[in-house]
């Protein structure tokens, strides 16, 4: 493999996992805060599947913003 395709192969492989990570992250953050408040509250999963649906709304705004700036940088 010449230099060229490397480079354009790790770049691709930065790409797909700075995607999955920012889908995933506010997702776990979702979960983990959504338990806190119902565990402190004394409530069965309300709050926990309210900030799922949050995280799940962050993460995919995450992706359009970095499919944007990534469509930006490519030209």
């Amino acid at each position: 493999m010449n230099r060229k395709n490397n480079k354009n192969m790790l770049q691709n492989l930065s790409l797909i996992t700075q995607v999955g990570l920012s889908i995933i992250t506010p997702i776990i953050v979702g979960v983990y805060l959504g338990g806190f408040i119902d565990r402190k509250v004394g409530t069965d999963m309300v709050f926990t599947l309210i900030f799922i649906i949050l995280g799940a709304g962050a993460g995919f705004l995450n992706l359009f913003k970095l499919a944007d700036k990534n469509k930006n940088n490519r030209k």
